[in-house]
């Protein structure tokens, strides 16, 4: 407990410095040709871009695997094979929400969850998918307006997944807002399923440091994805805030000690979801530009694809 009070502590005073980190000559070159690994890759089946685009995309930008959220598509699994990071669950999870608001989210009892689970046990033993994801738990601030909610993230439903992603050494993508209640649901459910990896959506929006540090401090099978913390996701949405974790000014130093201190807890990604597949250049160069080069080399590896390649077993 002092441990984790004075990381916390630590956290909280760095958040209040507004300074930003510095980058070096060497780091800006290594950040424009990395390979990297977007574990925040929307393939929507509904009005989704073609298969092909995808495949586009990310060679253009020098993105070399890329999914971790849903839909699963098997014309995606196709087409980029060993590129993809398949998840399976944020369009049943979506479905019976639209159908049932959100007592159905918890009711494992669901048909539309039953069909789920015995499609990812079947999916996930023969290697198809890898996890399940994204699933929005509490998105009452960070969220689009018709799909807000808050339910509780150790719920019947979701802990079924938990079950079935621990089975397989999988994970589950969670997009959920920091609070009491989720803190003491993720510390549970990480701790009842010690084989499945937690991926933190955003690294939790609204957020600060301090709080994932508390966390990562806790649990090594919690980690997070970086996904929505710079400035384009503000911009594409119309909201008027500052960027969270970093911005034309470079990364901000609360969260450079947070990946400093937790290096394998950390990934990056895009979420160019709502439309904004058409921005999904602009979101990688922001990465390249904002974000890894204020990382050593070392740790620019680990955060833009290694920590990826040993969570989602990809091959290099």
């Amino acid at each position: 407990m002092l441990k984790s009070l004075l990381i916390f502590f630590g956290f909280t005073v760095l958040s209040n410095f507004h300074s930003f980190a510095q980058s070096t000559p060497e780091t800006i070159e290594l950040a424009k040709k990395i390979p990297i690994a977007d574990a925040h890759m929307h393939t929507y089946s509904f009005r989704g871009p073609s298969s092909s685009s995808f495949l586009e995309q990310m060679d253009m930008n020098n993105v070399k695997w890329g999914g971790a959220v849903g839909d699963y598509r098997d014309d995606v699994a196709d087409q980029l094979k060993n590129r993809y990071i398949p998840a399976i669950g944020q369009m049943e999870f979506m479905e019976v929400f639209f159908s049932r608001g959100t007592s159905g989210l918890i009711d494992e009892e669901n048909w539309t969850f039953k069909r789920l689970f015995k499609n990812a046990e079947e999916k996930f033993a023969n290697g198809s998918v890898k996890g399940f994801g994204e699933l929005h738990t509490d998105n009452h601030l960070s969220g689009p307006p018709n799909i807000r909610r808050t339910i509780r993230t150790d719920s019947p439903a979701i802990r079924k997944m938990y079950e079935i992603a621990n089975k397989y050494n999988g994970f589950v993508q969670i997009h959920s807002q920091q609070s009491e209640n989720f803190t003491v649901d993720i510390l549970e459910l990480s701790s009842d399923f010690p084989n499945s990896i937690t991926i933190l959506s955003h690294c939790l929006p609204l957020s600060r440091p301090a709080d994932l540090a508390n966390l990562f401090s806790q649990r090594k099978n919690i980690v997070c994805e970086m996904s929505a913390t710079g400035s384009i996701h503000n911009q594409l949405s119309g909201i008027n805030r500052p960027a969270r974790a970093f911005d034309n000014n470079g990364l901000k130093p609360a969260w450079k000690n947070l990946i400093e201190t937790y290096p394998d807890q950390i990934l990056i990604g895009t979420d160019a979801c709502c439309g904004w597949f058409s921005s999904y250049s602009d979101m990688v160069t922001e990465i390249r530009n904002n974000l890894l080069p204020y990382l050593s080399s070392d740790l620019m590896e680990k955060v833009a694809y290694k920590n990826a390649v040993r969570i989602f077993k990809l091959k290099e």
